[in-house]
């Protein structure tokens, strides 16, 4: 049961970011990508910092924190954005493979800034994801959805800001003991920037949604939520080897979830599937490797 239950975690993982991944695509429809960003961010915030309280004793430390706080400059905000807008545009289907490769990001910065090294394993993993990638790059819409090439860098800005982050997160981790609470100040910094920027240009006022669209976002922010804290309680409770390949698998329960609820608004192909398939190896292989 002991060896099940990160496995159960890791699972529940992947399929809570492919839910809220897919509820926020439903909500853009109707919405903006900036109100889901505001959202969906509220939700975490609160929600982290009250499983921090529960679980760790929260003793204020910026310079501790240094390194979460930095991260929370760049992302999930800005990686959260283009991921959201990349939804809105091309469709969840294209987004999550690709945003999914910022381990790669990882891996370059690592190599070039920490001197770290990689495996042949390692290696194959990165050309996998890179083929996976190419392949999702060049999927043509149809008559009813047109896909914009240029509509494809939000997707890989996404990936490179959260790629770049988890490397100062990496340094956090020395210094913050409790992942939730590291979690949570990374959430807060963005979060708060967000909201500090909107409000000195005047745009906090003018952000509005239906109440289905904000009942939607706070729910993906829920799921999302959810996601976070299993994805740590599966790192702390089983081996990383095992966990990270599962909960890197996510963009294959977007496919399902999009093929039942909102098939009309995505796009199917077989190079689709092939491309997400091979980004999924990729990534599993590279994070199996170190």
């Amino acid at each position: 049961m002991e060896t099940l239950l990160p496995i159960f975690l890791a699972l529940l993982t992947a399929f809570a970011f492919a839910v809220s991944t897919v509820l926020v695509r439903v909500g853009v429809k109707n919405s903006s990508p900036l109100v889901a960003l505001v959202v969906t961010m509220a939700v975490n915030v609160v929600v982290l910092w009250i499983l921090s309280a529960i679980q760790y004793e929260v003793i204020v430390d910026l310079w501790a924190w240094r390194w979460f706080i930095l991260a929370g400059v760049f992302a999930p905000a800005l990686g959260r954005l283009a991921n959201y807008v990349g939804i809105q545009r091309v469709g969840v289907n294209l987004v999550s493979p690709i945003s999914n490769m910022n381990p790669l990001v990882s891996v370059v910065l690592a190599i070039v800034l920490l001197g770290e090294r990689l495996s042949f394993a390692g290696y194959s993993g990165v050309l996998l994801a890179v083929v996976g990638g190419v392949l999702l790059a060049t999927v043509k819409g149809d008559s009813d959805f047109q896909i914009r090439r240029i509509d494809l860098l939000y997707p890989v800005f996404g990936a490179v800001t959260y790629g770049t982050v988890q490397i100062f997160r990496k340094l956090g981790t020395g210094l913050v003991a409790a992942p939730t609470i590291g979690a949570a100040v990374n959430l807060t910094t963005s979060f708060v920037i967000v909201v500090v920027g909107l409000a000195l240009t005047g745009r906090l006022r003018t952000l509005t949604a239906p109440r289905q669209e904000l009942v939607t976002f706070g729910a993906a922010g829920v799921v999302s939520s959810i996601g976070l804290a299993s994805l740590y309680a599966a790192i702390s409770l089983g081996k990383v080897t095992i966990v990270t390949p599962i909960f890197n698998a996510s963009p294959l329960f977007v496919l399902l979830l999009t093929g039942l609820f909102v098939r009309s608004d995505e796009v199917f192909s077989k190079r689709v599937f092939v491309g997400t398939a091979t980004v999924v190896a990729g990534v599993v292989l590279l994070a199996t490797s170190t």
